[in-house]
């Protein structure tokens, strides 16, 4: 009896499965978002509410569906855009108020020691009391969709993560971790680095 017949058949069986097993592992693997350059503004003393950036980049197409941060850092997270307005946080300066939609620069002269932002959200630096048309937020219930291949950016005036019951002010230096939810990619963690000014 020729028992080298079997063995053959055998050994090929197993280099089949093994080869089977390496395929699905490769199909189950989905292609993870790209995270990169991930920060958060230095808040006010009395500031309510935070903001998140990052840019964001998926290869084959993804979409952030959900954010979330520790319940000691804000109540919850959502994802924003702004609209609406020609002024953004990323094109006022620091000092500068907003009055009846139209951006006012801080006199020089100036005593009452202000930050020029009374009357403004610390985090975003808009105008909470303007009417929507002119200047506001809306959270994008469906999520932000992610094109395959390009860069998507979270950044002042435009896309970003919105905190919102902060539990106490975001200092410079300090870092929040930060949990996005991914439609294809599944769960990232990161951490968001505070800075006074975008760099």
């Amino acid at each position: 009896m020729n028992l080298k017949k079997p063995a053959l058949i055998l050994s090929a069986i197993a280099c089949c499965g093994a080869l089977l097993a390496a395929c699905g592992s490769d199909d189950s693997s989905s292609d993870p978002v790209a995270v990169n350059d991930v920060w958060t503004r230095v808040t006010a003393p009395t500031a309510t509410m935070g903001a998140v950036y990052m840019n964001l980049e998926s290869a084959d197409g993804d979409r952030l569906v959900s954010v979330s941060v520790p319940a000691d850092v804000a109540g919850r997270a959502e994802i924003h855009e702004t609209v609406g307005g020609s002024e953004s946080e990323g094109d006022m300066d620091p000092g500068t108020t907003m009055e009846g939609g139209i951006a006012v620069e801080p006199a020089e002269d100036d005593d009452a020691g202000g930050d020029g932002m009374e009357g403004m959200d610390g985090a975003t630096g808009e105008d909470s009391s303007m009417p929507d048309a002119m200047m506001g937020m809306r959270e994008l219930e469906d999520g932000l969709e992610l094109p395959g291949g390009e860069e998507v950016s979270l950044e002042p005036g435009g896309y970003h993560i919105m905190l919102l019951e902060l539990k106490q002010p975001i200092a410079e230096g300090d870092t929040i971790p930060v949990t996005l939810e991914f439609e294809n990619a599944g769960e990232v963690k990161v951490e968001a680095e505070a800075r006074s000014t975008e760099s």
